[in-house]
């Protein structure tokens, strides 16, 4: 097993990513309210991982905007210099029947790889009798970086768009009173790490938390000032509306 870059950027060719929110059974269920999703893993694969990634010594220097086309090739990494990494069938099923099988978000931030990847890593981890980064069942308790918690937003996959991630992250912002919506993300994240459910956002706002959806997107007076006059209404009147379109997941006239 070559196992040299944690950050390899693997694709996987079979591999089950199931919703986020499991039932006392542990059947995968979409957990009500929310666009979150925690992953589950089948034992059933049919076939190998694979993928690579160039380390930054094989990189070179970039090459500088305008630069010649020889420069830039030569910036770019060759198949010959990059090197792989597969993970079988059977690292996978071994992580699927170990005590692991939950925590593969857990393994995916702390390696800084995404979930497929995580689940071959650890399988074939295990399989040689390699220890993962926390003993089993430690994964929910273990101790997580602001940095891993936002990732964990990122990387816990959902079975609808981004649009709908950012949505649900905007209007738990405003539900808790976060300055920003990066906070947000970050505290969904820790509380996947955690295995413990994400609250759904809420399905009503008042004006004053419209208007600070508004804001927390990064609008501002301009912006303000530009709906007020397409809208045909007062710049406040103007906020209201837009930051509840926003909370709504739809797109605002700018």
């Amino acid at each position: 097993m070559n196992d040299t870059n944690d950050t390899n950027d693997v694709r996987a060719t079979t591999a089950t990513i199931r919703g986020l929110g499991a039932d006392p059974a542990g059947t995968p269920r979409r957990t009500t309210g929310s666009a979150f999703r925690r992953v589950t893993v089948t034992a059933a694969v049919a076939c190998a991982l694979a993928g690579s990634i160039a380390g930054l010594g094989a990189l070179g220097a970039l090459a500088a905007p305008g630069s010649s086309p020889a420069a830039q090739a030569a910036a770019e990494p060759t198949t010959a210099t990059v090197p792989k990494i597969t993970y079988t069938a059977a690292d996978l099923a071994a992580f699927a029947a170990s005590p692991y099988a939950d925590d593969a978000l857990n393994l995916a931030v702390v390696w800084g790889v995404d979930q497929t990847t995580a689940m071959g890593k650890a399988g074939a981890a295990l399989t040689a009798g390699t220890a993962l980064p926390f003993a089993a069942g430690a994964a929910a308790t273990a101790a997580y970086t602001d940095e891993q918690r936002e990732a964990a937003f990122f990387a816990a996959g959902t079975d609808t768009t981004f649009q709908d991630d950012f949505t649900q992250a905007l209007g738990l912002a405003v539900a808790w009173g976060n300055d920003d919506v990066a906070t947000a993300k970050a505290k969904v994240g820790g509380l996947l790490l955690a295995h413990e459910q994400v609250p759904a956002a809420p399905t009503s706002y008042t004006d004053d938390q419209d208007a600070r959806a508004f804001t927390l997107v990064g609008y501002g007076d301009a912006e303000a000032a530009q709906l007020a006059g397409l809208w045909q209404s007062d710049t406040r009147s103007a906020v209201v509306r837009a930051g509840a379109a926003l909370l709504a997941g739809d797109d605002l006239p700018l």
